[in-house]
């Protein structure tokens, strides 16, 4: 009786989002008169939206070039575009990190590189991410004058310790131990992913152009963070904008439903007093970021699905 009423992780992430859906349908119509303001979207600015996620799209195609290329492997540009837009996909209508895995099992059938290289690559980004939106994160909240509120506070203090673990990774290394039993194991793949981000870092020219890609996209989010706010009529600080952008990049990491549904709005209304914005203002934006990434997904795989399918079945053969 008990095995047939288990769930599995996918199956309780999709029950979570779903439960997400209603919370937020019950909210709206018990509380419609607060998104009235919705009726008079600038319909133009969302479509550029459209843009700016392809945009991000092309960036993180672009990361891939240049990381896997540390590595020995080679694609070209619009290669590692299809590659970003099928994680995308993943990443969208998939819990707990589908488009990496996808990524991952890709790169190693086509191009044979190992798990723990792709881990590095992961890794890296990951890292100057954390780094970029810390910084970003930090210099917000002190143009907020946050750092005299508990939410301000406490926001500082997770991007310092994201500050400081990020440049931390710069210096820590893991040396393989054969002699530990499992947990020898565990430090002999963690050596092999050390290995990789050695192998990036010492290619500074390489690391650079890593750098200046996550910078864009940081900017691209902060650009569309702002024509959300503008296509509904609502007015914030360059800092607010800044800061909404950077937590959205941070719930990425908490990827436990499909399209991080729910996690983001929920961080979003927990440091709202913060960021400037009400309830109904935080998921109206949210409601126009998914719809327009939801759009955006659609178009392009109308237009270049079968030529993407084609080429992920020829790539993997």
């Amino acid at each position: 009786m008990y095995s047939k009423l288990k769930i599995n992780k996918t199956q309780l992430s999709q029950i979570m989002a779903i439960v997400v859906v209603a919370m937020f349908f019950w909210y709206l119509f018990a509380n419609l008169n607060d998104f009235k303001f919705i009726l008079n979207i600038n319909l133009f600015l969302v479509s550029i939206l459209i843009f700016i996620y392809i945009g991000g799209i092309i960036t993180n195609g672009v990361f891939l070039k240049w990381s896997i290329a540390l590595f020995d492997k080679d694609i070209n540009v619009l290669e590692g575009v299809k590659v970003a837009f099928i994680s995308t996909i993943g990443n969208f209508f998939a819990p707990s990190g589908t488009g990496l895995g996808l990524r991952a099992i890709y790169l190693k059938k086509a191009h044979e590189l190992s798990y723990s290289f792709y881990v590095s690559i992961v890794f890296c980004n990951y890292v100057i991410a954390f780094l970029i939106n810390a910084v970003i994160g930090l210099v917000s909240l002190y143009f907020l004058n946050a750092y005299d509120r508990p939410e301000g506070i406490i926001l500082g203090l997770l991007f310092l310790g994201v500050l400081i673990l990020s440049i931390a990774s710069f210096f820590v290394r893991v040396k393989s131990r054969t002699r530990f039993g499992k947990l020898g194991k565990v430090l002999s793949v963690l050596s092999s992913i050390s290995s990789g981000w050695t192998i990036i870092l010492k290619n500074k020219k390489q690391s650079m152009k890593l750098v200046l890609v996550n910078l864009v996209n940081a900017i691209l989010m902060i650009l569309g963070t702002y024509i959300i706010m503008q296509s509904l009529g609502i007015n914030l600080s360059f800092s607010s904008i800044a800061l909404f952008s950077v937590l959205g990049s941070f719930s990425i990491f908490i990827n436990i439903t499909p399209g991080n549904l729910g996690v983001k709005e929920a961080i979003y209304i927990a440091t709202s007093t913060v960021i400037g914005l009400s309830v109904p203002q935080i998921l109206a934006a949210s409601l126009i970021d998914r719809s327009v990434m939801f759009i955006m997904i659609f178009i392009l795989w109308i237009v270049f699905g079968r030529k993407i399918n084609l080429f992920m079945k020829k790539q993997s053969v």
